[in-house]
């Protein structure tokens, strides 16, 4: 084992890798002895033959030993020695790797950096420059364990071995020689025939099926590693550097001891331990040197930084964050403080700097006072350097905090859209900053857009999936090497949010991941005026700022720690000198004090001429990254909105505690690609949140229908959203009156038609991706999003931009063809266009568009209505026989008319006017079957089909099989099914992943007395035994004509199937036909429907196919078959565990004067001869009724098929139909006797 721990070292894998590798060597010792026990106990003595003569016995058994293992094992590999190589070989490239790389690991890992720390460091760094070979090397033995496991399963199932090693061997020996021929030489009188069985043959398959699924197990997280780490690779290049690698995969925890200690809520009381100084350093406690001019700090540096360590060590005392109240100042005076000895702050070039992070973290360990544990020492990365000492610095920082909270409590932007007037009830929510903030994704550098040709591909860009590459913490926006950030995002992507969410944290909570002291708000859109300010008054200028001018202590502070300081710039592209920046020499400061244009302050800042090493945090949108594509950035972000995660986080913090209404929300949401996907920006989710929900408070929560007509939504988004982000609206207050969008302020009309006009040029172009020259003049619009600049050439850029989401351009380019093109071009238009998909949804915004439009008639849209109908046949069982019946009914639309009819549905859902126009146009086409098979529907459009077809009396089957309806579409068709013109019988919700909220509703619609639906298809759903139990109380009640349910291909258990057992023992239950094949019932389940099917139960049908119904399940069916008050008529125990046991208790049963049963369907079970020949005994008794008998995929041989050709020719047999197809009958078989003369002379046999 020692040995073992050696060759593979823990530290070359990450701790789940090396887990399994050992694990792999103790599965491999496993297997080994079990394989080496079998294959040297196992000889021809575990062979049983028949028909040898007993003096022969052993020369028989050698033979056809020998026969079986020529047959089985025809390369002669020993499956121990397989096994052998398997695991030896794989793990054997484990410890190669780990071998290889360990001395990599080892030089780049803290435990032995001893020594100069200097020359270690220096060495460290230059491991973490010089390649990417530990990647290199993870990923090639990746890939060779995974190439051997793929090639030892191939070879084990494929070459060497059987999949399975039969229990039953028939041998040929010839005699005399007793040598195995031909099977065609076995007719011939020299052969023998002997039926052998291996009695460790299921010893053997079993333990080859479990290598086979280790192997399998292995290769499938190898696999998910290799594309994980690949993936990485791709979008973050130093993740293969071997620092980063060993960090972050193999070893997260290397680097621990220089992590931040885990954070704690509390008082903090620091203690400065200054070790040896040089002689010429002033260190008497009690003196206060005067204080640096200012004109000499933004010149001055830090020197002898190597030489003059400070350690800090800070005590942490628990205590509620409500308790810190700042002192009063002149009480202050006489408070002793926490310091041992007091000191003005030193001038700047006396500052004594902080040792490197890693010499105080891991090596420089501080004496401990007694009494205290290493815990209560927290690494100097959290420390709060001096303040403490500074009572007027201590209170300025608990008055900013305070004001912070107090001002980032409830923003303006949070505001409802939808105010009242004082006094009358609203259905308004207002919110907190913490109620609702939801994290944003935000990726490093600028983020790009591949769009293409299909639509719903094009919706999917926006709301990006979560990717490793995404910033995780404050730690990824902000640490020491990343002092100079910029945060890129369109508008209403949550930049301000962001940066206000970031001072709430540090206001609110004590121990920050990123310590800063002082934090500063500045916003762009305040200082547009040409006002020179020096730095300090531009901070005191900032938001949240507790007073109106900054205290010489606290401004000294700023100045000697610029380390410790956060500025955050918010909105620089509403800054209208933002080109200047551009344009500004790059000269210095000429001192702190000086007064200049905000431009040149913020370039200052930025470049480090003023408070170097100061975090400068900066948000713009992307048109004007131009303006500052010369400041020398450390890090730039962009901020890319919600992914679907986060818009139904976001929905569910909006509503609350009304859990139903979030729900309802989300599902209204998530179940429309278009709205789902424009949500993905943060004041979009408000929009619609804030819209739908005041739509749901003004009806009643339970029963509120909420809006499909997309049209109504948008203009709504559109209006809210130009107003709120758009420079000259923005700090507007807006009232209903104001966000009407049909009386929009005439210079937002002038710019909507400007950008229908771009956004119709572009989708009839192609191009979603707009050049500069197409937007000319709309640069700056709320609606646009610039793009990464394109390169025409090597030194040529192009600046690009795209609407903010694709629905808005679709929604504007409808615009333009509402209000500027005439009704014969719009009906040509509509014509052509109207089964384009780039084209649909606009057509569908126009038809909302043309309500408000007299001079254009309805006919436009209406007359694309498909008038085309198709017969087509349908099944469902006779409620008499149980038999499957076929009938024929005329189905609208086509199947190539489905995409217009959907188009079209969704166009007259946006118009009242339109829709009485279709209902009257529909109810003069001869149908009565709706058929919408495989047509993508999703709940909205469900909704949108519903409204048209509700009034159309002729409607008898709606066929939605194979679409997306979840739970909301069924809400919307259980609407259908009780409306009292409704005369659907015939339903089919088929493969639409269904789950029991859906049943819920459909159970709650068929217990309605209005519902006259007589069948219904579920089948390949996710309904669970909580679905079966709705539908079985809804089949016991008085209302409920349901005669069919198909439940098949669910996830419904014995609980589920006692269930309804006893729903059909009620003699209120009308239901004739029950399929529950391809469920989970075992025997207990088919004990509880056997009791039901005995108590005055109606069920005629019964379908238990590919359950796990054993013999035992099939005994308790037989003997109700026999009882006297059983009807069944069909029963299905297809692909279930029936052996001939358990035929023999059916066999027996359909003897019984009791039993009805005309059908019995026993296909693929593992049925022999013996079987077959219980079933043909049975079929001769005159009180057999049996017509039909599926034998097919069984075990039964040319024997038993002639037990059943005698049957068949009994004058009592009954029999029409015996399917005895794929089983082992062989050709000689079927050309002899008898059976020969059935197969061909009747065509009720199948083989």
């Amino acid at each position: 084992m020692d040995t073992l721990k050696e060759s593979l070292a823990p530290k070359t894998f990450n701790k789940i890798s090396h887990l399994a590798v050992l694990v792999w060597f103790v599965i491999g010792a496993i297997f080994l002895g079990i394989f080496t026990e079998v294959e040297n106990t196992e000889s021809r003595f575990d062979f049983r033959c028949g028909g040898a003569e007993t003096e022969n016995t052993d020369l028989v058994r050698g033979d056809c030993f020998q026969q079986y293992e020529e047959q089985y094992n025809k390369y002669g590999v020993p499956i121990y020695g397989f096994v052998t190589i398997n695991f030896f070989l794989i793990a054997l490239v484990c410890a190669i790797f780990s071998q290889i790389v360990r001395k990599t690991v080892d030089e780049l890992s803290p435990s032995t950096r001893n020594g100069d720390r200097e020359s270690q460091s220096r060495h460290r760094e230059k491991q973490k420059s010089t390649g990417k070979q530990l990647f290199i090397a993870y990923c090639c033995q990746l890939s060779t364990r995974l190439v051997l496991g793929v090639l030892f399963m191939i070879l084990q199932t494929q070459l060497l071995y059987p999949l399975r090693f039969p229990y039953k061997f028939d041998c040929y020996l010839t005699s005399g020689t007793n040598q195995p021929r031909n099977l065609s030489d076995a007719a011939q009188n020299s052969t023998q025939f002997h039926k052998c069985n291996n009695q460790r043959a299921e010893k053997k398959t079993f333990w080859m099926y479990a290598v086979l699924a280790v192997n399998g197990i292995y290769v499938a997280g190898i696999l998910i590693e290799t594309i994980y780490i690949l993936s990485r690779a791709r979008v973050e290049t130093k993740f293969m550097k071997n620092s980063e690698f060993l960090k972050i995969h193999l070893n997260p925890n290397h680097d621990k001891s220089y992590q931040e200690p885990q954070k704690q809520e509390g008082r903090i009381q620091v203690v400065v331990m200054q070790p040896r100084v040089h002689d010429n350093l002033p260190t008497q406690p009690g003196l206060h040197p005067e204080p640096q001019r200012q004109d000499d700090v933004a010149q001055s540096q830090p020197r002898e930084r190597e030489h003059r360590p400070i350690q800090v060590e800070i005590h942490v005392h628990p205590q509620k964050q409500d308790d810190v109240i700042p002192p009063h100042p002149r009480e202050q005076e006489h408070r002793p403080t926490k310091m041992e000895s007091y000191q003005e702050p030193q001038r700047q070039n006396d500052v004594v700097p902080l040792p490197p992070r890693d010499q105080i973290g891991s090596h420089q360990e501080p004496q401990q006072p007694e009494g205290r544990s290493e815990h209560d020492i927290i690494s100097p990365v959290q420390r709060e350097p001096e303040q403490l000492q500074n009572s007027n610095l201590q209170l300025f920082i608990a008055e900013t905090k305070k004001i912070i909270k107090e001002n980032t409590q409830h923003l303006f932007e949070l505001q409802p859209p939808f105010l009242g007037n004082p006094g009358e009830q609203t259905a308004v929510k207002y919110f907190t900053l913490d109620q609702i903030y939801t994290n944003l994704v935000v990726v490093p550098n600028r983020a790009t857009y591949d769009f293409t040709a299909n639509r719903e591909e094009q919706l999917k860009v926006y709301p990006r999936p979560r990717t490793e590459s995404q910033l995780k913490s404050l730690e990824d926006l902000l640490n020491d090497k990343s002092k100079k950030v910029l945060i890129v995002g369109r508008p209403g992507i949550g930049k301000t949010f962001c940066c206000t969410k970031l001072l709430r944290n540090w206001a609110c909570k004590e121990v920050s991941e990123i310590h800063f002291d002082p934090a500063f708000l500045i916003k762009f859109r305040r200082f547009n005026s040409d006002n020179h300010l020096s730095l300090r008054e531009l901070l005191v200028q900032s938001e949240h700022f507790p007073s109106d001018h900054l205290d010489d202590e606290v401004w000294k502070y700023i100045l000697q720690h610029p380390e410790s300081v956060l500025i955050l710039f918010d909105g620089f592209d509403e800054f209208n000198h933002n080109a200047n920046i551009i344009q500004w020499p790059a000269s210095s400061p000429k001192s702190i004090e000086q007064k200049v244009p905000l431009q040149s302050l913020y370039y200052w800042l930025v470049t480090g001429k003023l408070l170097k090493n100061a975090l400068i945090l900066t948000t713009t949108r992307p048109t004007a990254l131009s303006s500052i594509k010369r400041l020398p950035f450390d890090k730039t972000c962009e901020i890319l909105g919600f992914t679907t995660e986060q818009i139904k986080e976001y929905v569910s913090r909006f509503c609350g505690d009304d859990k139903q209404a979030g729900e309802r929300l989300w599902r209204h949401i998530s179940s429309n690609m278009n709205l789902l996907s424009l949500c993905y920006i943060p004041v979009n989710s408000f929009i619609m949140c804030s819209s739908l929900f005041e739509i749901l408070q003004f009806e009643s929560s339970a029963s509120a229908t909420l809006p499909s007509e997309l049209t109504t939504l948008y203009m709504i988004a559109v209006t809210v959203f130009y107003l709120k982000h758009t420079k000259e609206f923005r700090d507007n207050e807006s009232t209903r009156e104001h966000l009407d969008y049909n009386n929009l302020p005439p210079e937002v009309e002038e710019k909507f038609e400007k950008l229908g006009k771009v956004a119709f040029e572009g989708i009839k172009k192609g191009k979603l991706i707009l050049g500069g020259n197409e937007v000319r003049g709309m640069e700056d619009s709320a609606l646009f999003h610039r793009l990464p600049d394109c390169r025409s050439d090597a030194l040529k850029r192009e600046p690009q931009f795209c609407f903010i989401h694709l629905t808005m351009q679709e929604f504007f380019a409808a615009r333009h063809l509402a209000n500027n093109v005439s009704e014969t071009e719009l009906r040509n238009f509509v014509t052509k266009n109207s089964e384009n998909g780039k084209w649909q949804l606009v057509i569908q915004f126009l038809a909302g568009l043309m309500n408000d439009k007299d001079e254009l008639p309805s006919e436009i849209i209406t007359d694309l209505l498909p008038v085309e109908t198709e017969e087509e046949e349908r099944y469902d069982d006779d409620e008499q026989t149980g038999n499957e019946e076929e009938w024929k009914v005329t189905c609208w639309p086509t199947k190539d008319k489905r995409d217009l009819a959907v188009t079209l549905c969704k166009c007259v859902n946006e118009s009242k006017k339109m829709e009485i126009i279709v209902q009257r146009k529909l109810q003069q086409i001869n149908f009565n079957c709706v058929n919408f098979i495989a047509s993508h529907l999703t709940a909205v459009e469900c909704s949108s089909l519903i409204n048209v077809i509700k009034n159309i009396e002729q409607i008898s089957h709606l066929d939605l099989m194979d679409n997306n309806m979840d739970s909301l579409g069924c809400l919307e068709i259980a609407k259908l099914l009780i409306y009292w013109k409704c005369r659907l019988s015939w339903l089919n919700l088929a493969e639409n992943q269904l789950t029991d909220e859906a049943v819920k509703h459909l159970a709650n619609a068929i217990t309605n007395n209005n519902c006259q639906l007589r069948s219904l298809n579920l089948s390949e759903n996710n309904i669970t035994d909580t679905g079966a139990q709705h539908l079985a109380e809804a089949i016991t009640n008085n209302n409920c004509q349901l005669r069919s349910l198909n439940l098949s291909e669910n996830n419904i258990t014995d609980t589920g199937a006692q269930h309804l057992a006893e729903a059909i023992t009620n003699n209120k239950c009308q239901l004739h036909t029950l399929s529950l094949s391809f469920n989970y019932i075992t025997v207990t389940g088919a004990q509880h429907l056997a009791e039901a099917i005995t108590d005055s139960c109606q069920l005629r049908s019964l379908n238990l196919s590919k359950n796990n119904i054993t013999d035992t399940g099939a005994q308790y069916l037989a003997d109700a078959i026999t009882k006297n008050n059983f009807q069944l008529r069909t029963l299905n125990l297809s692909q279930n565990n029936i052996t001939d046991t358990g035929v023999q208790h059916l066999a027996h049963a359909i003897t019984s004067n009791n039993c009805q049963l005309h059908t019995l369907n026993l296909s693929y079970n593992n049925i022999t001869d013996t079987g077959a020949q219980h079933l043909a005994d049975a079929i001769t008794n005159n009180d057999c009724q049996l017509h039909t008998l599926d034998l097919l995929g069984n075990n039964i041989t040319d024997t038993g098929a002639q037990h059943l050709a005698d049957a068949i020719t009994n004058n009592n047999c009954q029999l029409r139909s015996l399917n005895l197809s794929y089983n082992n009958m062989t050709k000689v078989g079927k050309r002899s006797g008898s059976l020969s003369f059935i197969l061909t002379a009747n065509e009720i046999v199948k083989y």
